[in-house]
């Protein structure tokens, strides 16, 4: 992302009533063995190539957009494309801790269909962490509007 993206995902982050980034969003570090990850690695072909960014309160945000490769029923979203964005929302949120660490359960709730061409908004954050074990949460929301919602455990690597 560009400074001008940047500033576009802060003013999204902004609209919302609930979350508020108290100081300006930095890069979340890219992790040198996730560079082919289908969804923000930069060495993957057909990835999405996504930047996460923190709000200084160990809250990660991202701003995707799916297309007709990631389509479930014709015109949304499929819902394994949708769990990818939520896993790697959560998944940021402990890369931006400096750690590494795979999913070992996740739970999701499906609230709403989300059309094929929507800006999307993926938020994730830690809410515990004890040795190795990190409880996590993550959310999408299309124009503020919850669309999805996880929980999942991560073990460190």
């Amino acid at each position: 992302m560009n400074n001008t993206e940047i500033s576009i995902l802060q003013n999204e982050i902004d609209k919302f009533d609930l979350f508020k980034a108290t100081s300006l969003l930095e890069k979340v570090n890219k992790q040198n063995s996730h560079q082919h990850c289908m969804l923000c690695g930069t060495q993957s072909t057909f990835g999405l190539k996504l930047d996460f960014y923190n709000d200084q309160e160990g809250v990660v945000w991202a701003k995707a957009k799916g297309s007709i490769h990631q389509q479930g029923y014709q015109g949304i979203l499929h819902g394994g494309f949708i769990a990818a964005l939520l896993d790697a929302g959560m998944c940021h949120a402990i890369f931006n801790q400096g750690v590494e660490a795979v999913t070992g359960d996740i739970n999701i709730r499906y609230l709403a269909e989300i059309p094929l061409t929507a800006d999307i908004i993926i938020r994730g954050k830690i809410n515990s962490s004890y040795l190795t074990l990190y409880k996590v949460e993550a959310d999408i929301y299309v124009e503020q509007q919850l669309m999805a919602k996880s929980t999942a455990r991560f073990m460190k690597r």
